[in-house]
């Protein structure tokens, strides 16, 4: 009789942990959910664009970051914030806004956005001085819906660098460049082109676009393939994915589509290689598609989706 009686007890404290149990796991359980649908919903409200940051070279490096799903105006003020020298998120990565800088507008209107900075702005060196507007214009540019942009100081459109003394036009988009490079001796057979090499910090890869400046009477795309198969941009500590090694059989262009194909390719960067590649001549050309292959095997296709 007392061996059942404790048997009993036994069995009823064994229920009662058990249902403890459960409740808990179910409880943990919803709970998680919960948060998982909160970080969902809260990703779901968030855009990635690139801002351009400056590196310890004073190479302008592109950096991936998210916005609140918003306006453009309210986009681009949230970009400015990143971009001033406040801003410390970035292990040597800089903004190049100086901190007093005041926005004294942002207007958006028929895909041209206009920023009315204080005087400030350009209260850097001479070094800098063009690097502030390239980043600015270039991180803008990121946005859809921006194609141009107007930057004015007080209400004045800016129109030439002060310590520079460099003329600016009234409407800034890629045509300015970025991290400028000149390889000139004479004004006959002049080109610009687009690279994009990457800089490798704390081992996070970026990219970095440089517009090179250069006497030739080759095409733009052979420039671009040659340049990048060089492996490293010299005297700096940019690197290219597209390695010298690499053979390249022939390209053929039409209309505007590009088809590049390679005798071989290193499967392991396939897609830096065609990204960069791709990138460069985008910047460069007005291409819509470019078509990778690999003994006439296609491996990769880019669209210039802006």
């Amino acid at each position: 009789m007392l061996r059942k009686k404790a048997l009993n007890r036994i069995y009823l404290t064994t229920l009662v942990l058990f249902v403890m149990l459960i409740t808990f796991t179910f409880d943990h359980i919803k709970q998680f959910k919960n948060t998982n649908l909160v970080e969902v919903e809260y990703a779901s409200n968030l855009d990635s664009t690139y801002i351009y940051l400056l590196n310890e070279d004073n190479y302008l490096v592109r950096v991936s970051i998210l916005l609140d799903k918003n306006t453009e105006v309210k986009k681009a003020q949230e970009i400015l914030n990143n971009l001033s020298v406040n801003n410390k998120k970035y292990n040597n990565l800089k903004g190049v806004i100086p901190s007093n800088t005041k926005i004294n507008s942002l207007d958006y209107k028929d895909k041209i956005l206009t920023i009315d900075f204080s005087s400030d702005l350009l209260n850097v060196n001479q070094v800098l001085e063009e690097k502030v507007i390239e980043s600015i214009v270039y991180s803008m540019l990121e946005l859809e819906g921006v194609e141009d942009v107007i930057i004015k100081i007080d209400g004045k459109n800016l129109e030439r660098l002060e310590k520079s003394q460099k003329n600016l036009p009234s409407v800034l988009n890629k045509e300015l460049g970025i991290n400028k490079d000149y390889e000139i001796n004479s004004l006959k057979d002049t080109k610009k082109v687009v690279l994009y090499y990457y800089y490798n910090d704390n081992n996070t890869s970026y990219y970095v676009p440089v517009t090179k400046f250069l006497n030739s009477k080759e095409d733009k795309v052979k420039i671009i393939i040659d340049s990048l198969k060089g492996n490293y941009f010299l005297g700096t500590n940019l690197s290219s994915y597209l390695s010298y090694k690499t053979d390249i059989k022939n390209y053929n262009l039409d209309k505007d589509i590009l088809t590049i194909t390679f005798n071989s390719l290193n499967n392991d960067n396939l897609e830096e290689v065609t990204y960069s590649l791709a990138a460069s001549i985008f910047d460069t050309m007005d291409i819509k598609k470019i078509i990778f292959e690999v003994n006439d095997k296609i491996v990769s296709i880019k669209t210039n989706e802006k």
